[in-house]
Order: C-alpha cells, then sequence, then structure tokens
C-alpha cells in the first residue's frame, strides 16, 4: 500500500511537470492506458495520480470525454496572493520561537537558489524556493497551517513564478536576495517583524505580477506555463 502511494505521487509529479513544461497542453486528454504504458506502471496508480490533479485544479473529467489538462483561468492564480500573504505572516509569526537550529538550512538553500540563478534554471529556483519556505512553514508546527498551504499548490506556481521572471534577467536574479530579509527577520527573534517581512515578501511578487500582467485581477483569460511571459501567469 505504502509502495502503490509513492508510486502515485511519483507519476503525479511527473504529470503535472509536463503540464506545467508544456509537454501537455490545455485541452489535451489524459488517457489512463496509455499513460501507465508509457511509465510501465499498471493503471490504479496513475487513476490516484489522475485524481489528485484532479484535486489540483491541472486537470478536469469531461463527460464521455475522460480526463483532460484544465485551462487555468487567470484570476484563479491572482486570488491566491492575499491568502498565501496571510498564511506566511503566521507562518513568520509562528516560526519565530523553533527555527534558531535551521538558519544555516535556511542560508545554504539561498545558496542553492544563486546558483539556480546563475544557471538560469527556473525549475531548480522553483524547488529551492519552495524548499526555503517549506522549512519556516515546518518550524511553525502547525498542521492545519501547514496542510492549507500546501494546498495553494505553492510548487507548481513557483515555477510559473520563476519561469516567467527568467524572461527578465533581473528579477530572475534578485529571488535569492529576496529570501535574506527574511533570515534576518528570524535570526531577530520577532515575530511581528518575521510576519511582516513574510507577507511583504509574498506581496512584493504579487505586485511584480500585476505590473508586468495588469491589475485586472478578475479576468477570465488562461495560461500555459509553456508560452511565452506575455500569455502566462506567474505563480510565486
Amino acid at each position: 500500500m505504502v509502495s502503490r502511494m509513492i508510486l502515485s505521487e511519483q507519476i503525479k509529479e511527473e504529470l503535472l511537470d509536463n503540464i506545467l513544461s508544456g509537454k501537455y497542453e490545455p485541452g489535451d486528454r489524459l488517457v489512463e492506458s496509455q499513460i501507465a504504458r508509457e511509465l510501465g506502471v499498471s493503471q490504479s496508480p496513475v487513476r490516484e495520480a489522475l485524481r489528485d490533479l484532479m484535486a489540483m485544479k491541472f486537470v478536469e473529467v469531461l463527460p464521455y470525454k475522460g480526463a483532460r489538462v484544465r485551462r487555468v483561468e487567470r484570476r484563479e492564480i491572482v486570488e491566491i496572493y492575499p491568502v498565501r500573504a496571510a498564511l506566511e505572516e503566521l507562518a513568520g509569526q509562528l516560526a519565530v520561537a523553533n527555527i534558531s537550529g535551521r538558519i544555516d538550512e535556511l542560508s545554504a538553500v539561498v545558496g542553492k537558489m544563486e546558483a539556480a540563478a546563475k544557471a538560469e534554471d527556473p525549475r531548480e529556483m522553483a524547488a529551492h524556493d519552495v524548499e526555503f519556505h517549506r522549512i519556516i512553514m515546518d518550524a511553525t508546527g502547525n498542521g492545519v497551517l501547514i496542510e492549507t498551504w500546501n494546498s495553494l499548490m505553492i510548487e507548481a506556481r513557483t515555477f510559473v513564478t520563476a519561469k516567467n521572471l527568467l524572461a527578465s534577467t533581473m528579477e530572475f536574479q534578485s529571488i535569492p536576495a529576496a529570501h535574506r530579509p527574511i533570515i534576518e527577520a528570524l535570526q531577530s527573534g520577532d515575530a511581528t517583524r518575521c510576519g511582516k517581512v513574510m507577507r511583504e515578501h509574498v506581496e512584493a511578487f504579487e505586485a511584480v505580477m500585476k505590473e508586468v500582467y495588469g491589475n485586472d485581477a478578475t479576468n477570465h483569460r488562461s495560461f500555459d506555463a509553456s508560452s511565452q511571459r506575455d500569455e502566462t501567469i506567474p505563480g510565486n
């Protein structure tokens, strides 16, 4: 049972990567049997992976048509920013008391981000960005907060952001440095300050998104994570 769950998770990550990279485009059918053959697995873990992707709203099942890559609306992405800002503000406040033993770990992750920036690798940048924030989330010890944060699909959206910011070298290169004030706030031991810095960090990425794509958070344009900057929506 455990091994099947792990396999299903691996398949989900593979399919999600294919969606974000553009190998699977919005509207493309995702046939269980075909995916199972391509990956050399049974259909059961593929079915579970597709179910998870449906819950994440990257896949939809249409009557008589089966599973397809879902076209995500701009509004859905935009609405996540204030929610994430609130969650991370709380995380900063709660993590201060437990994070002292992991400061060096956070600094090391920023170093990995710097390497990703130098290599202009949005996938690695996103992975380490999420790793950084997950360390802080874990330090809160609050299971409900962590579960809620995870439900926002932070990793997928962070990858889309990093890929878009790569179009602007200055913005992409600035991602690692944007995390250092968070470390400084955590080191201060001031819960209020840390919460404020965490919120401002998320809001800064929201501001970049609005500058690039405009302030109309209610429009219903969709995005394709693999297309060029003017056709995509960032997710960090």
